[in-house]
């Protein structure tokens, strides 16, 4: 807008261009916010209980579980779980891995499909799995259908599944649960908080595909409820008496 108004000025439609006089727009900055480990049971309280909720038409799947497990294994955003197919994933390798090379997009006139590439560059990256995704996966595996795409999670005519259908399901399943605060992005942030944790922002950043582990550190790394405990480093400081 400022090089059109600016252009307005050159061609003396205007005077001045207003938009050099505006002043940024504060914005309070939100702290990231991850899931404790009572969060986290009280999430898959709620997929458990939806999943065997009576509803009219076929029973639900255990789709949303394993997305959210599989996020919840890799960090992975949400358009990046659906796209994942069979040949991205090696399950018998000596360390079982999973690659990331794609997300999921819907256009009006062309529908829904993979595309190729994820976010950015730093996006596609390999992932070595927990046990527990390793468990998931299997079972997929040995109960899912073929279909055409390859997919993890096809829908049930074995088409790409939609990010807005996805996340509309999560939106049904935290109703009336007190996780109104908890998005898919919350659980990439549960990742990153607990790898920076445990071993450093910057293998963080690697696991959710961040270009720069600045971001990781400002967006995505809840603040600890209390400091490192370094007590036992600053009791050098004590006086003599």
């Amino acid at each position: 807008m400022g090089s059109m108004l600016g252009m307005a000025v050159r061609y003396d439609a205007l005077a001045v261009n207003p938009v050099q006089q505006t002043s940024r727009l504060h914005r309070e900055k939100s702290e990231a916010r991850s899931l404790s480990p009572a969060d986290l049971e009280a999430v898959r309280h709620a997929l458990h209980a939806w999943t065997e909720q009576e509803r009219p038409g076929p029973k639900a799947s255990n789709d949303m579980s394993d997305i959210t497990d599989l996020m919840l294994a890799t960090g992975a955003r949400i358009g990046e779980i659906p796209a994942l197919r069979w040949v991205d994933i090696e399950l018998d390798a000596g360390r079982p891995i999973l690659t990331i090379s794609g997300t999921i997009k819907s256009e009006p006139g062309r529908g829904t499909y993979r595309k190729p590439t994820p976010k950015s560059d730093s996006s596609v990256r390999t992932i070595v799995l927990p046990g527990f995704a390793v468990a998931v996966l299997r079972r997929r595996k040995a109960t899912t259908s073929d279909n055409p795409n390859d997919a993890v999670f096809p829908t049930r005519n074995g088409t790409w599944q939609q990010v807005t259908n996805v996340e509309r399901r999560w939106r049904q399943i935290r109703n009336d649960t007190g996780l109104d605060w908890v998005t898919p992005h919350t659980f990439r942030k549960t990742v990153a908080t607990l790898i920076a944790e445990r071993v450093g922002s910057e293998t963080a950043a690697q696991q959710l595909g961040h270009s720069s582990s600045a971001i990781t550190r400002e967006f995505y790394i809840s603040k600890p409820a209390i400091s490192a405990d370094v007590a036992h480093i600053l009791e050098e400081l004590a006086g003599g008496t």
